[in-house]
């Protein structure tokens, strides 16, 4: 009898533990739910860097997505294009980066590029052609600090073996345009200054020939660099070799053909177009429609060569082709080259720097840095295969 009372009461302290068990792992599931749910909640004043204690800082003035925000306070929400690279030496090239100030005043920089030298050889002392390149990134986002201008330099560095200048200009909406403008301006004043040897910069003093000077930028970075090509000429700054113009950033008022009709598309465009210049310059200013310039202003482009390129997806590609044809028939005078890329979208290259195509189309950028003018192309994919 007491053997059975003792395995009764075993029995139910075994239960009562497994019950106790039970209730401590409800608590601690609800301890956790409660936890996770806070986690998860929005959070209850601003989007990330804003001021709780000012109501303004937290309503959108302008959504510019999916390159920034700007809130009512005059804060600037950037969603790409932010992170940076520090100068040094590429190892999958050998070239060799640097800051340079140009501006102290205004912040106004540079990164420079320098190749190494040719293969078996401990010291390079060529003058090789200098590059003045402008970035893309819609006025507003993008630097010639950020890891996929860094690489894209440093490629094209190595291949064509220039002296790179990168410019670092403003940007909108903290400096409208024409701030880019008048920096890019300035930076290729400052590069110009040394193609009497007489410069502060020894890359450029001593290792560049400026008497083999080329513009290029990508999207916004290809706009301003057509107006940099247009002041050059009209105030005869320096011997201009060529211009590059790689997916430029063009758009107007009256669609071109093969361009798109769609009436959201176009107000979008003209915009953000009125955002970044904050309402200075029309849709159809020649500042972003080169195609509302009459014949004679085309043939005030400085350089005898410019090509650009266009992508297949891309909605600037017909005003791309449309530019090139509008300066072949202006009576300009100098050589003129369109390379397409079928089936791929703006600046596809960058997003994709490995892809057998961009690596095709950086054959094309480096055969037109280091050809001369009239040269065919061919030679040079034969040598890159």
């Amino acid at each position: 009898m007491v053997a059975k009372s003792r395995r009764q009461l075993a029995k139910l302290a075994l239960l009562v533990l497994v019950l106790l068990l039970l209730l401590l792992a409800a608590i601690l599931l609800c301890i956790f739910l409660l936890r996770h749910h806070h986690r998860a909640a929005p959070a209850p004043a601003s989007p990330p860097g804003g001021n709780a204690s000012n109501p303004d800082d937290n309503i959108v003035a302008f959504d510019f997505s999916p390159y920034l925000i700007l809130y009512k306070s005059g804060r600037v929400q950037r969603l790409s294009g932010t992170s940076r690279v520090p100068p040094g030496v590429d190892e999958d090239t050998g070239v060799t980066s640097k800051d340079v100030v140009i501006d102290n005043s205004t912040g106004l920089a540079a990164r420079m590029y320098l190749p190494p030298p040719p293969s078996g050889k401990k010291k390079d002392v060529e003058k090789l052609p200098v590059l003045v390149f402008f970035h893309g990134g819609a006025f507003v986002i993008e630097s010639a600090f950020t890891p996929v201008y860094h690489d894209y330099l440093n490629a094209v560095t190595a291949k064509a073996r220039v002296v790179a200048v990168s410019v670092e200009y403003r940007l909108a909406p903290e400096h409208r345009l024409p701030t880019a403008y008048e920096d890019s301006w300035q930076a290729l004043n400052w590069v110009a200054k040394h193609a009497d040897e007489s410069g502060s910069e020894p890359w450029l003093r001593d290792r560049g020939n400026l008497s083999r000077l080329f513009l290029a930028g990508d999207s916004a970075g290809a706009n301003i660099a057509h107006n940099m090509a247009m002041r050059a000429g009209t105030e005869d700054l320096a011997a201009i070799a060529g211009v590059l113009l790689l997916d430029p950033y063009f758009w107007g008022k009256k669609p071109v053909p093969g361009e798109t009709t769609d009436p959201a598309t176009r107000r979008n465009y003209e915009k953000t177009w009125s955002f970044i210049c904050d309402g200075r310059y029309g849709i159809d200013d020649p500042l972003v429609d080169p195609l509302s310039m009459p014949a004679a202003e085309w043939r005030r482009i400085a350089g005898s060569r410019l090509a650009v390129t266009v992508s297949g997806r891309d909605n600037f590609r017909p005003r791309g082709l449309a530019y090139a044809a509008a300066l072949n028939g202006s009576g300009w005078g100098g050589e003129v080259e369109v390379y397409e890329t079928p089936g791929e979208a703006h600046v596809y290259f960058l997003d994709k720097p490995r892809d057998p195509k961009s690596l095709k189309e950086l054959v094309f950028v480096t055969g037109f840095l280091t050809r001369e003018q009239g040269s065919y192309l061919s030679g040079l994919l034969g040598a890159e295969d």
